[in-house]
């Protein structure tokens, strides 16, 4: 199997996405289907024994929307410069066809030029729905293109009627409206739509053009980011970006990864390091061998999941869509049974016709289709830039269902960094000064973490020379400093070394420091909590979420957290599999939301409504988890959980114009009111009303874009 990435122009909600979705399945040889009708994107799996990618491209195309396999967009950009160009126009044939209407110039003179200018209203600008209505006659599925086509030309061709049989009072004024009033609708609405998706090509342009690749003979050759290969190497140097995801082979160089993880401090990088694509090299030089093909590197793979996120809906969008599938076919039904009992009631031709026309353009499903998918492109572009990538769109409408939030401690709410929490003198013979700077001295040039922590913790005394030092494998450190001997590690080894054993203390996560008389001192260890950790958590109180810990550590260090942090429940020594047990466990009692980082994650993060995890957890946790934050700070929870209630609120919203529109509007276009009060809706007026509704939708969705988040 392969899979094509399409471009597809034309469409204008989900109702048309639909429709081709519908009818590629009817192919046995195309076997995945994913359409984003906001982007115009397509992806595509097919067997090529069978079928190819311009074979693919034309059916769509035959559908009615033009499809190209270039994904440079260019027929979006012509489709929107087209509809521009007709509206130009449209516009000021509209308005002379209107005065010469209005004005009362019911002449022989008059009615000619306003059929002439109305046919080129009707056949060149209207155009575009006449090519999308083409597609019923292939796909059996209505959509927007066949009302406004239907509707505007029951109106064009009775108004022909009229002016050759001699008659006076024309409709053409009403068609051309229709027409111009849609254009300007869809023009603004497919501007909003292109500007939303070429936010995704912003990610794709973190990568520079091409990469300088180093051959084993030591000569450079530059060549494009996607002939990149596994095991490709590649020189970077400083003020360049790092063309590829890979290892460090050689070098040494100061690099930023603000795109990735929001941090602004650059990290010293040396042989063995991993690099992500993007990354931006400030000073140095060094060797990056690819780890994987171009097609794999991390900035490809969260557009893939960025576009894929879009293409799906959350639960609420299903009934949005299966109404829409229905709603041509009964809207046709409708104005045609409204057509033949005005008729019937002896109101005459031209009435019936003219209240057929506006059932026809006032009912188009294009603001029902929008409601849900646009909503959802905002948000996850909203989300985009507060370096979050929401990859289930489940999660815009779980979010407000979730009751509790269950955290994994290590690595999640702790940095994975330990720290000296607690440092105890015990012997009354030695001074503060000789103790901190024995240990700093001891443990210089040791990179085990327990040595950097004390090293941290004893920064300001680093002022003794010790005459020797020896590591012992697992024990710890013996060095020699006025002819005296001193042991620093854990507590049963210095123990083992010294005459006076220690009573009455804790010993759990403990280093000690001792000479071959006596302990002298203790240092307590703990991970260090991360950063904003227990504003997050209080945030996440004040909106109905409580947090519980559930971590595979000793229960002292969770019982220390938890305390620390103002969290009740918490589980300790929890194995992977019971991770999962007790998620759905606390599952009976309402949505549960998890946290984690670790391949041990991996079981819970998929038993939870939805998962959380972070840029630099694991792959398989990073895989496995709905949204995946992409900056080192926990506070990109709460964002999650607003952002998602500002967008479950936003598309009510949207539903509920759509609905409401359509509500009120088509019984007025049938001409219930005409009996009693003598109003009616003219053809002009709801096509008005029709590109009002949809730019009302587009208007209220797009100010997700510029929602205002709570800072900590």
């Amino acid at each position: 199997m392969k899979v094509v990435k399409l471009n597809i122009s034309g469409m204008h909600c989900s109702a048309c996405s639909a429709a081709i979705d519908k009818n590629l399945q009817k192919i046995p040889s195309i076997t995945n289907i994913k359409i984003n009708a906001i982007s115009g994107l397509a992806k595509i799996a097919y067997d090529e024994t069978k079928i190819t990618e311009s074979q693919i491209a034309e059916l769509i195309t035959s559908y009615g929307f033009p499809t190209s396999l270039d994904n440079s967009k260019a027929l979006e950009i012509a489709y929107i410069k087209g509809l521009k160009r007709r509206l130009w126009v449209a516009i000021p044939l509209f308005i002379v066809i209107f005065a010469l209407h209005m004005g009362g110039f019911h002449t022989a003179w008059s009615g000619m030029v306003q059929l002439l200018l109305a046919s080129v209203v009707q056949f060149y600008c209207g155009l575009p729905f006449y090519q999308g209505a083409r597609s019923f006659f292939k796909t059996k599925s209505a959509d927007m293109n066949v009302l406004i086509a239907l509707g505007t030309s029951v109106a064009y061709v009775y108004s022909v009627y009229l002016f050759l049989s001699g008659a006076e009072g024309f409709y053409f004024e009403g068609s051309s409206a229709v027409i111009c009033f849609v254009l300007v609708g869809e023009y603004l609405k497919s501007s909003a739509k292109k500007k939303a998706s070429d936010a995704l090509e912003i990610l794709a342009k973190l990568l520079p053009a091409k990469a300088r690749l180093v051959q084993d003979s030591k000569e450079e050759q530059w060549v494009a980011i996607d002939k990149i290969r596994k095991g490709d190497k590649c020189l970077v140097v400083g003020g360049e970006k790092i063309p590829l995801d890979g290892i460090v082979l050689s070098g040494k160089a100061e690099v930023s990864s603000a795109h990735i993880n929001g941090e602004e401090v650059p990290k010293t990088l040396e042989a063995g390091a991993e690099v992500i694509g993007g990354s931006l090299v400030l000073n140095g030089e060094m060797i990056v061998e690819a780890n994987k093909d171009s097609n794999a590197f991390f900035v490809y793979e969260m557009l893939d999941l960025l576009e894929l996120s879009q293409s799906q809906k959350p639960p609420i969008g299903a009934l949005a869509d299966k109404i829409a599938s229905i709603f041509v076919p009964s809207v046709v039904l409708l104005s045609l049974v409204a057509f033949v009992v005005w008729l019937f009631v002896g109101q005459g031709l031209a009435f019936a016709l003219s209240i057929a026309a506006s059932v026809l353009v006032v009912s188009c499903p294009c603001a029902l289709g929008l409601a849900v998918p646009l909503a959802i492109v905002c948000a996850s572009m909203r989300a985009k830039k507060a370096e979050i990538l929401i990859k289930n769109p489940d999660v815009y409408e779980k979010a407000k269902k979730i009751k509790t939030i269950v955290f994994d401690k290590t690595g999640t709410l702790t940095k994975g960094e330990i720290v000296v929490q607690e440092f105890k003198i015990l012997s009354a013979n030695q001074p503060k000064d000789l103790i901190l700077g024995l240990s700093y001295a001891m443990q210089s040039n040791n990179p085990h973490p327990i040595a950097k922590a004390i090293l941290g913790f004893a920064k300001g005394f680093a002022t003794i020379k010790l005459e020797s030092k020896n590591y012992e494998i697992g024990k710890g450190v013996q060095a020699r400093f006025k002819n005296a001997d001193y042991f620093l590690g854990s507590l049963e080894w210095v123990e083992s070394q010294c005459k006076k054993p220690l009573q009455g203390v804790s010993r759990e996560d403990c280093v000690a420091l001792g000479n071959q008389e006596e302990i002298l001192a203790l240092f307590y260890l703990q991970d260090s909590i991360q950063i904003n950790a227990k504003a997050t958590i209080e945030a996440l109180r004040a909106r109905g979420v409580e947090s519980v810990i559930l971590s595979g550590d000793n229960a002292a260090n969770v019982a220390k957290v938890a305390q620390d942090l103002g969290v009740a429940q918490y589980f300790a020594g929890v194995t992977p599999t019971q991770k999962a047990d007790k998620i759905a466990q606390l599952s009976q009692s309402g949505a549960v939301c998890f946290v984690g980082d670790g391949i041990n994650d991996a079981l819970a993060l998929k038993e939870a409504s939805f998962g959380i995890s972070f840029i630099e957890a694991t792959e398989l946790a990073q895989e496995v988890g709905d949204v995946l934050l992409l900056k080192n700070d926990l506070w990109g929870i709460v964002e999650v959980f607003d952002i998602a209630n500002a967008t479950l609120k936003n598309i009510r919203q949207n539903l509920f114009f759509a609905y409401i529109y359509n509500i009120v509007l088509i019984p007025l276009a049938a001409g219930v009111l005409y009996p009693y009060f003598g109003i009616v809706l003219q053809p002009a007026f709801a096509g008005a009303a029709m590109a009002a509704s949809s730019l009302s939708v587009v208007t209220n969705a797009l100010r997700i874009s510029s929602l205002r988040l709570a800072n900590v």
